[in-house]
């Protein structure tokens, strides 16, 4: 299972290697209310340079859904949403960096006090920082490291 993922991986973000983030775009839906509300659940979409692009979304425990389009993993059936550019002020210094490579990193959860293998970490090495999109209970969550993050990690690209 996790050679698929790694397979998915590489053939989704090998077309990103050396190309510059230039913006990324993040969804937000409004509420009952009509104000707008963060939809972490929905893709973070990777623009490069050249107009090279790629959509993230975690799901379930490790499910992870990545394409070069801007489709989505599920109908958002009557939600209305908007994206939005930048909005994530951790990991705005992202943007202007270069992707050298990516890898698949080993998640930390357990049952009953027994580890369960779990893949749930996408890094994205930019050359002295390292981006990361991982699995936030069934959406994204992100941060910028400017130290590669522990732990156990497979190369994809």
């Amino acid at each position: 299972m996790i050679d698929d993922k790694i397979r998915a991986i590489a053939d989704a973000c090998t077309p990103l290697i050396g190309k510059t983030i230039e913006r990324f775009e993040t969804a937000e839906i409004r509420l009952l209310s009509g104000t707008w509300k963060d939809w972490t659940d929905l893709p973070i979409r990777f623009y490069c340079s050249d107009d090279t692009l790629l959509s993230v979304s975690w799901s379930k425990f490790d499910d992870l859904w990545l394409s070069n389009d801007n489709s989505l993993p599920f109908a958002a059936e009557d939600a209305t949403t908007r994206w939005k550019s930048n909005g994530i002020e951790e990991i705005c210094a992202a943007i202007g960096k270069r992707i050298c490579g990516v890898s698949l990193g080993r998640g930390e959860m357990s049952i009953e006090s027994h580890d369960i293998e779990i893949w749930t970490r996408l890094l994205f090495d930019l050359g002295g920082s390292w981006l990361e999109v991982f699995n936030a209970l069934d959406e994204n969550g992100y941060d910028l490291h400017l130290v590669k993050p522990d732990g156990e990690f497979r190369q994809c690209t």
